[in-house]
């Protein structure tokens, strides 16, 4: 019996020193606990953990010239249709956007953004440029400019590569 669990310890150890050797070569290991931490630092720090996505939403919508059809939102926001339905509907009944239909199309929908939208997003913009100098402080500037740079690239190369897979991997 000894016998047996000495060599159990034994072979537990080597694929622990093995997976510890293929965790170090492995990048997105990092990136998978770098994501982890912020996901709930900034659930920690924002109102409520949809708050940040609804917040995204509308900003969407405001920089896409202020209206925008759902399905554009969806690919901008790399969601489903019916996600992006069930947060429309949300922020309607919340008063921040509005649907219609543009005179005589009643095919497509649009989806604007109402005054209350706007001055919701401003409140919500000045809480995140808090929680973003919160965040920055960790980094000097040059640390930050690369930071801005990478991220841009990793999500431009994952969003094509969710584009060309019908949103999946």
């Amino acid at each position: 019996m000894e016998e047996t669990i000495s060599s159990q310890k034994d072979a537990n150890s080597a694929y622990i020193a093995e997976i510890k050797r293929e965790l170090k070569k492995i990048n997105v290991s990092r990136m998978v606990a770098f994501a982890d931490v912020f996901n709930r630092y900034i659930k920690l720090r924002a109102k409520d953990e949809s708050s940040l996505f609804r917040a995204n939403a509308v900003a969407s919508i405001i920089t896409r010239g202020g209206r925008i059809t759902p399905s554009h939102l969806a690919n901008l926001l790399l969601r489903s249709r019916n996600s992006i339905s069930k947060l429309l509907e949300g922020l309607e009944k919340q008063g921040l956007v509005r649907r219609y239909h543009p005179k005589g199309n009643n095919r497509t929908v649009y989806v604007e953004v109402t005054m209350l939208g706007l001055q919701s997003t401003i409140d919500n913009l000045k809480g995140l440029a808090t929680l973003d100098d919160e965040i920055q402080s960790i980094l000097d500037e040059k640390e930050i400019q690369t930071l801005v740079v990478l991220s841009r690239k990793l999500r431009l190369g994952l969003a094509k590569k969710l584009a060309n897979n019908g949103g999946r991997l």
